[in-house]
């Protein structure tokens, strides 16, 4: 488990509580895992997003922080990447 807080939208949570990611994620949430140094470790993808398009506020953090090409082949497949992303 880890400790999960709400930073913006409705209810937020000043003080987090130990919850799971299955717990904190709704069914078509995306999600950015880190390491403890803050490096991206990886992109949660909900079930069924496999055909649809990255958020592109998701693209553009993981492009513009990370250096993340989703057009690499060699770590996406070519099914959840189409040219809309741009």
């Amino acid at each position: 488990m880890s400790t999960y807080c709400k930073l913006v939208g409705d209810k937020k949570m000043t003080k987090g509580k130990y919850i799971t990611i299955n717990e904190a994620l709704e069914d078509d949430d995306w999600a950015l895992i880190f390491d403890k140094q803050g490096d991206l470790k990886g992109l949660y993808i909900p079930r069924g997003s496999e055909e649809s398009v990255v958020p592109k506020s998701v693209y553009e953090i993981c492009k513009t922080y990370f250096g993340v090409d989703f057009n690499d082949d060699d770590v996406f497949k070519d099914d959840l990447i189409n040219t809309t992303l741009h």
